[in-house]
């Protein structure tokens, strides 16, 4: 039976099992549908980059424990639930964009790996529940923290692996027949793509540059707040945390191109956007650095947030790049240009406004619970027997 499905997925050849699009097309130009794809997926990331590069961050300081270290682990600890929050808030968005621009080819793929991507959800909500666990008894049952904290952040990983392998395989429809084939059950998983594990770096190479960002804010509250030298070391912290960072980039931008030469070059020749992306990404992340250096003796707002804005554009020029990459793979395929537009503007405006609202919200939310993170270790260091 599977070897007489395997020559039929050969003789298929051109003739591959993509489903048409949805009959009622797309409700707006597809452009629109894209830059509302990259602006909720970089949102998406970050909170992801947080998350990951914080929970990371905070193992290291229970391993090390130095000077001032207990202090910025509870600071992270506390902030990893609502890391998590937001990577699901967030998360949504971009994943129905994706639905209707790519909708008959992620479906697709998701059956292909649906015993892998069945755990998604329980994955994430085992992670949330872990990171709740550990800010709210890690006074009372310190115990054990560690593994429920590792626990959560493997769980976390694992999802972004899963992630990783169904959209590389979404590329790949010529691989669909062959793998159903292997593995009918949703078994499969995407390892003869070779790019998948630089792609999982680079996926998580920003983790560490956030996660320092966010202890360079914490660093220049604490400073307003009178704790000039404590507010200094956060902030020093947070740099040599940012600094990780580029060295992943590098490495997973060397494994990319090492794996697919002809593509990349392809694609970087293949006109002017990729190029300006590119251009972007690196001056980015150079102004983020920069200024998260420049961060490290002068507790100003304004070099966190040009970082913040340096790190915002190079996450942004990485999704617009990706997208680029996979309809160039599709090209041969399917286009974008051949789904009909029935427009629906009514309804457009009506989830834009919700949209908008949501963000003001997530963004209203977002700066009043950071503040009062940074009060609980103002308060804490206020004290008489306050660490540092």
């Amino acid at each position: 039976m599977l070897v007489a499905t395997a020559s039929l997925a050969q003789a298929m050849g051109a003739q591959l099992p993509i489903p048409s699009p949805d009959p009622l097309g797309f409700p707006v130009p597809a452009w629109i549908l894209q830059a509302l794809a990259y602006l909720t997926l970089t949102l998406h990331f970050s909170a992801i980059h947080f998350t990951i590069g914080g929970t990371l961050l905070l193992l290291w300081f229970r391993v090390r424990r130095a000077a001032g270290h207990d202090s910025m682990a509870r600071f992270l600890g506390s902030g990893l639930p609502l890391g998590v929050s937001y990577i699901i808030t967030m998360g949504i968005p971009p994943l129905l964009f994706l639905q209707v621009l790519y909708g008959q080819l992620f479906y697709s793929s998701s059956v292909l790996i649906g015993a892998f991507w069945i755990q998604v959800i329980p994955a994430v909500m085992l992670a949330y529940a872990g990171f709740y666990y550990h800010k709210l008894q890690r006074d009372t049952r310190p115990r054990l923290q560690g593994v429920v904290v590792v626990v959560s952040v493997l769980l976390l990983l694992y999802v972004g692996y899963i992630y990783v392998n169904n959209l590389t395989l979404t590329m790949s429809p010529e691989k669909w027949m062959g793998l159903y084939a292997q593995t009918p059950g949703g078994g499969n998983l995407h390892h003869g793509e070779p790019t998948i594990h630089p792609r999982f770096l680079l996926f998580v190479s920003s983790s560490f540059a956030v996660a320092g960002l966010v202890l360079i804010w914490r660093g220049v509250f604490l400073a307003r707040w009178g704790f000039a030298e404590i507010g200094r070391r956060s902030r020093s912290v947070g740099f040599r945390t940012f600094l990780v960072s580029p060295l992943l980039w590098i490495i997973g931008l060397i494994g990319v191109y090492a794996t697919r030469p002809e593509d990349m070059n392809a694609m970087l020749a293949s006109g002017l956007a990729p190029k300006i992306l590119v251009a972007i990404g690196v001056v980015g992340g150079v102004v983020a650095l920069v200024c998260a250096y420049l961060a490290v003796n002068r507790a100003e707002v304004r070099y966190p947030l040009i970082s913040s804005l340096g790190m915002v554009a190079l996450t942004a020029s990485m999704v617009v790049f990706r997208d680029l990459v996979r309809l160039r793979e599709l090209s041969g395929y399917w286009t974008l240009s051949s789904v009909p537009v029935n427009a629906q503007w009514g309804m457009f405006l009506l989830f834009l406004v919700a949209l908008v609202g949501g963000l003001v919200l997530l963004v209203a939310l977002f700066m009043k619970v950071f503040p009062a993170l940074a009060q609980d270790a103002r308060e804490r260091l206020a004290a008489p027997n306050g660490g540092t």
